[in-house]
C-alpha cells in the first residue's frame, strides 16, 4: 500500500515564504490535487494545506500548534469542510518524509506518524472527523471529565501569554487616557473599556487567528459596562 501511494507523487522541499514558518514540503497528486505542509520545528507549528481539483481548486488549510488544532479555514475564510478534506487525504500526508513534522501533527486528521498509510472506511473517516471536532471545541475533556474543568477552560483560565498581557496593559492605559482627557469622565472610560473588549475578540479570532483569551475580553466588557452604567445612573 505504502509503495503504491509513494509512486504516485514525490514530496519536494523548499524554504517557506509564509511568515512564522521555516521550511515547506509540497506534492502534486496524480488526480491534480496539491498538498503542502509548512512547519517551524522550534515553534512546534505546522500548517497543512490542500487544493482540491474536484472542488474547482478550492483550498483548505489548518494550523496545528503544540499538537492542537488552532485554525481551520477554507478559501472562503470559513471553517466548513476543512477537517473532512484534510482527513480524506490523510494517507498522502502520512507519507511525509519527515518524522519530526509528523510528530508535530500529532495524528490530527488521522495522519499517522509511522509513514505507513492505512486505508480507512467511510465509518472510520467519520470517526476521525468527530474526534477532531471534540479535540477542537472540547479540549477540556482531555484534562478532566468534570464540569469544573469544562468551565475552567471555556472561560479562558489558561496560561497568560505575553501578547495577552500587552492587550490588558494597553486597554487600561487607553481607558485611563480617555478618562483623563475627558475631564475625569467615567462614562467615557467605561465605554472605551467595553469597546476595547470587543476589539480584543476580533483581534484574536480574525487577525491573529488564535484561540481567544476570554478572561481578558470578559474583564473589559464587564468592568466597562459596570463603570458606564454606574456613571450614567449615579453621577
Amino acid at each position: 500500500m505504502a509503495s503504491k501511494v509513494e509512486s504516485e507523487y514525490v514530496w519536494k522541499r523548499r524554504s517557506s515564504e509564509i511568515r512564522g514558518y521555516e521550511r515547506a514540503m509540497y506534492a502534486s497528486l496524480s488526480n491534480g490535487d496539491y498538498l503542502r505542509v509548512d512547519y517551524n520545528l522550534g515553534e512546534k507549528t505546522v500548517r497543512l494545506y490542500a487544493e482540491v481539483v474536484e472542488d474547482h481548486g478550492a483550498s483548505y488549510y489548518s494550523v496545528i500548534k503544540n499538537g492542537h488544532i488552532t485554525t481551520e479555514k477554507n478559501s472562503r475564510g470559513k471553517s466548513s469542510n476543512v477537517a473532512e478534506k484534510l482527513s480524506e487525504r490523510s494517507d498522502e500526508f502520512s507519507t511525509l518524509p519527515n518524522k519530526d513534522v509528523l510528530g508535530l501533527i500529532n495524528k490530527n486528521y488521522g495522519i499517522l506518524s509511522n509513514n505507513i498509510p492505512e486505508k480507512k472506511s467511510i465509518k472510520e473517516r467519520l470517526q476521525v472527523e468527530r474526534e477532531e471536532i471534540k479535540r477542537k471545541y472540547f479540549r477540556s475533556e482531555e484534562r478532566s471529565s468534570s464540569l469544573g474543568s469544562v468551565i475552567y477552560e471555556s472561560i479562558g483560565f489558561k496560561k497568560v501569554g505575553f501578547v495577552d498581557l500587552l492587550d490588558i496593559m494597553a486597554g487600561l492605559l487607553i481607558s485611563a487616557l480617555f478618562y483623563y482627557f475627558n475631564q475625569y469622565n467615567l462614562l467615557t472610560a467605561g465605554a472605551v473599556a467595553t469597546i476595547w473588549g470587543i476589539i480584543l475578540g476580533v483581534l484574536d479570532i480574525f487577525i491573529r487567528e488564535r484561540d481567544p483569551f476570554f478572561l481578558k475580553i470578559f474583564f473589559f466588557l464587564f468592568s466597562g459596562a459596570v463603570i458606564y452604567i454606574y456613571s450614567y445612573l449615579y453621577l
